[in-house]
């Protein structure tokens, strides 16, 4: 075919306007076909649209809206014009000023570019953890979603934000076992790792992808581990505790009574507790200071000690003792924070049995069950029968929202309860429970 046609003709429709949403569509056709072919369907036709094609086409489209225009017509078109012999498609791709790929190309071209994107992070970082999470997100697996979703808005600032992830793997506190040897604070750590306090923020991308990669690690040493929910910033601080790195060591706190820090070999009561213990003190005990204490034991010697969800309940039961030697009582305000599960994880290891008591809901149950699960060889479920529910029961109707918790619920111990409560649909409270605890407390204390 003579070149020169084929530039006339590029040039003869790049100069017509009448003719650019008919090309437009006729490369979108051949983008998703994959060949050229089908037809293109215009609307609202402008006066220029109607002369131009028209006067191209030898129809007269000028009191018509809309047309349809197949591909082989437009050729038959053209074949009776100066421009015969020029091949459609040449023309368009010259038309457009560059290659057209086809939609099963463009995801090839895509696929092949996302490849060499992660092969080079894998190159650069022979950590045995870095390839691992890298090669999971590349296989495209359960977790990836979101970085891949980055990848495709913004490859560059994605890659900036991977590095920061991957620097911070790399720098992450010393463990024994699975023990943090020393904890940072996540901000001091960030700065160490980025020069910006903020970078691993839970709340901006760049924090969520920290997380997702360490909820990854985890999950490889331990397989029974599930970051279930990624937006829990208390599964979330449990798990980066689990790394050493701390998020708030002062106002997450659990509130505590009856129990003193010891030493971890000697067991021997560190003074300021004992002396907490023996004033009959009241703790609110930050996250730091139980990080600083090795280990945990009831002050009686008894082994044995009591949890509670409500602060009104634990108030209420220590009114029945007298002023000194309170019980060992734990209150953990509602969902569990990370100061009270590294003091359970410090009080248990002692051989201790904990006897947890909750709420009567989809929310209550699901908390015993957590514990019950971390705990299995020390926690026990205290007071959460069926007897105990329906005396607890009050007249809160359960919505079907809430109802539907229960599907997570697995637990053996609580099942029959969980039935029970899919029929009535009742929450249960703790408070008409405090008779029934305080006589298992004073027995325990």
């Amino acid at each position: 075919m003579n070149k020169n046609k084929l530039q006339n003709a590029v040039e003869f429709f790049q100069q017509e306007p009448g003719f650019k949403r008919l090309f437009h569509k006729f490369i979108q056709n051949y983008q998703s076909l994959g060949r050229l072919g089908g037809t293109a369907k215009l609307t609202n036709l402008t006066e220029v649209e109607q002369e131009t094609l028209g006067g191209f086409m030898g129809k007269d489209f000028t009191k018509c809206s809309s047309v349809t225009i197949p591909v082989k017509d437009f050729q038959k078109a053209m074949g009776k014009t100066r421009f015969s012999g020029v091949d459609l498609l040449e023309l368009l791709f010259l038309y457009k000023g560059e290659q057209i790929l086809t939609k099963a190309e463009q995801q090839e071209e895509y696929l092949a570019t996302k490849e060499q994107f992660f092969l080079e992070l894998i190159k650069k970082y022979p950590d045995t953890y870095c390839q691992q999470w890298l090669k999971h997100i590349l296989a495209n697996k359960k977790g990836s979603k979101g970085i891949l979703g980055a990848y495709r808005a913004n490859s560059s600032l994605l890659k900036k934000k991977l590095i920061n992830v991957l620097d911070a793997i790399k720098k992450l506190p010393l463990r024994n076992g699975d023990r943090p040897i020393v904890y940072h604070r996540l901000p001091v750590f960030a700065n160490s790792v980025t020069g910006d306090p903020h970078a691993f923020d839970i709340n901006t991308q760049q924090g969520r992808f920290l997380v997702s990669a360490l909820g990854f690690i985890r999950a490889l040493e331990d397989n029974s581990y599930r970051l279930v929910n990624n937006n829990n910033s208390e599964e979330i601080a449990e798990l980066l505790s689990y790394f050493g790195l701390i998020r708030d060591d002062i106002l997450n706190f659990v509130t505590l009574t009856g129990i003193v820090a010891s030493e971890e070999t000697t067991n021997k009561p560190l003074k300021w507790w004992q002396v907490c213990w023996e004033e009959g003190v009241v703790i609110n005990a930050p996250l730091r200071e139980i990080l600083s204490a090795p280990s945990f034991l009831p002050a009686n010697d008894k082994g044995v000690v009591f949890i509670v969800e409500n602060s009104g309940v634990f108030s209420e039961l220590l009114t029945k003792f007298p002023s000194k030697y309170l019980p060992p009582l734990i209150c953990t305000n509602g969902q569990f924070k990370l100061a009270a599960l590294l003091l359970l994880d410090r009080l248990l290891k002692n051989n201790i049995i904990a006897y947890y008591s909750g709420d009567f809901d989809p929310e209550g149950l699901l908390m015993a069950q957590r514990l019950v699960s971390r705990y299995p060889a020390n926690v026990r479920l205290w007071h959460y029968t069926e007897e105990d529910y329906i005396k607890a029961q009050s007249e809160v109707v359960l919505s079907k929202s809430r109802l539907n918790k229960l599907m997570n619920l697995e637990l053996e111990e609580l099942r029959a309860v969980k039935d029970l409560m899919e029929k009535t649909k009742k929450a249960g409270y703790q408070e008409k429970l405090i008779k029934d605890l305080l006589e298992d407390i004073w027995k325990g204390r």
